[in-house]
């Protein structure tokens, strides 16, 4: 079973069930913290070759 048939599986449950609305508030918070996560300012100090 690919991905893509989990997603839909899973949006016509949400959708028959009458969840979408927390099904889709629980994927934008995923991607916010994925964004907040991936910053560069976590990335932590670069590796400089020495002079």
């Amino acid at each position: 079973m690919g991905i893509d048939k989990l997603i839909s599986i899973s949006v016509v449950l949400s959708v028959s069930t009458g969840q979408l609305p927390k099904v889709l508030k629980f994927v934008r918070v995923a991607q916010l913290q994925l964004i907040k996560e991936s910053q560069a300012s976590k990335w932590g100090r670069p590796l400089l070759l020495p002079t």
